[in-house]
């Protein structure tokens, strides 16, 4: 029976379901337990090599060597997941289970008829396996194997390093590096499930749970970013909204409503999917509200003018409305007409406006005037004076740039005005 077995293109031995063996005397036995009871589900055996005397030797540290007793063997099983030296005794096996994270180096030299392979652990033990066939195949494996192992542990390493600079950006509000410590994190833990595939499935399984516990710490961040970015576009849109940059808003509106929707998208807990639902709801109301925001605020304007008594202030309520309709007007309409009203419409209320905003300065300018000669005979009819030329110079601009057809420049109105404040200038002061 050889010595070293290659189990994946010999098959499984027996004495892997079977802890003895038939012999010409009778049965011998190997182990107190089957080797297959020692693997874990998900694990998978490479190689299986043993000694019936040599068992396994402690060359340095602490642990002390193992040999076995009578009949029984001592077995050196290498797996995707870990080192094994399991050695038979009446008063039951014992086993050493060395993880390929905790192996540090291995080695293989052979004599004339023995092969013996060592590995160092990062407590500095020193094991030392020795049997009759060629170790190498299995040096060569175990090698391999702990390469794979400390770059996948590497990466994981990186990725969780990153997730904890994602978590301190994100407490920071600084999304910006948020997004970047998470893509690298998401890149690192890539990297390391790449790795442990060469060593099948089984290996993977060994270290699922950090994986799994991995990518959800990276998706909380993800969709935490998600949630703060939609939340910053939010207050940009409501800033511009107030600042009455209609078109910066919806924009905003959209950018906020997109990152809720990514955030959705991304499989976490946190932050809870009924919070996210509830501000993409609430910035879709916000952003159907802003569409007729433009040309309900013209309308309002418009209104409180009309309602003013008093000219002046009648005047100073249609600037606002001219104001508002000029910034509804002045919309990007080609942007798939994204609000309310269209130009034509617009265009016709700007025309009324700029009218009734000249009739409010004509109006406003008289009534002025009329103080000035309440007022002649008193100090103080400057101010009266200078406020009439005001209100009809005002309506001179707005009839001339925009209703020249419909209403003339107050020439003489303003001629009026100015020889009263001439006037008003010149005459004495009285005594």
């Amino acid at each position: 029976m050889e010595t070293v077995i290659d189990v994946r293109s010999s098959g499984r031995p027996e004495r892997f379901d079977r802890a003895n063996a038939d012999g010409l005397f009778g049965r011998k036995r190997r182990l107190q337990q089957p080797l297959g009871q020692y693997l874990e589900e998900t694990e998978t055996p490479h190689y299986l090599a043993y000694n019936d005397r040599s068992g396994v030797v402690a060359a340095q540290g602490n642990n002390e060597s193992l040999t076995p007793t009578d009949d029984y063997r001592a077995y050196l099983l290498a797996t995707n997941v870990r080192v094994m030296f399991i050695v038979g005794d009446d008063d039951g096996d014992r086993s050493i289970s060395l993880p390929y994270e905790d192996i540090v180096a291995v080695r293989c030299t052979s004599e004339l008829r023995t092969s013996t392979l060592e590995i160092v652990t990062v407590d500095e033990d020193h094991w030392a396996f020795e049997c009759k066939g060629d170790l190498t195949p299995v040096r060569e494996f175990v090698d391999e194997a702990t390469q794979v192992w400390t770059r996948t542990l590497t990466e994981l390493d990186r990725a969780e390093s990153q997730v904890e600079a994602a978590v301190t950006a994100l407490d920071a509000t600084d999304l910006d590096t948020a997004a970047t410590h998470i893509t690298a994190a998401q890149e690192a833990l890539d990297n390391g499930r790449k790795c442990i595939e060469a060593l099948e499935e089984g290996a993977r399984a060994a270290i699922d749970g950090r994986l799994r516990s991995t990518q959800a710490r990276i998706d909380t961040c993800q969709r935490r970013r998600h949630v703060s970015a939609g939340d910053e576009y939010r207050d940009t849109a409501r800033r511009a909204w107030e600042n009455r940059t209609y078109e910066r808003a919806a924009d905003a509106y959209a950018r906020a409503k997109a990152e809720y929707e990514r955030a959705l998208a991304v499989p976490a807990s946190e932050p809870p999917t009924e919070v996210i639902t509830d501000a993409r709801n609430a910035v879709e109301a916000e952003y159907t509200e802003l569409l007729s925001a433009p040309v309900d605020a013209a309308q309002v304007a418009a209104s409180a003018a009309r309602a003013a008594a008093d000219p002046a202030a009648r005047a100073t309520h249609w600037e606002d409305a001219l104001d508002r309709y000029r910034t509804a007007y002045e919309l990007d309409w080609g942007r798939d007409r994204r609000f309310d009203g269209d130009r034509a419409s617009l265009r016709q209320a700007l025309a009324d406006i700029a009218v009734e905003l000249v009739d409010a300065h004509r109006q406003a300018g008289r009534q002025a005037l009329r103080e000035v000669d309440d007022e002649s005979k008193q100090d103080g009819s400057g101010p009266a004076c200078d406020s009439a030329a005001a209100h009809f110079e005002r309506a001179r601009e707005v009839a001339t740039e925009l209703v020249p057809d419909r209403r003339e420049p107050p020439a003489d109105e303003l001629a009026a005005a100015s020889e009263q404040g001439v006037s008003v200038e010149t005459e004495p002061k009285g005594r």
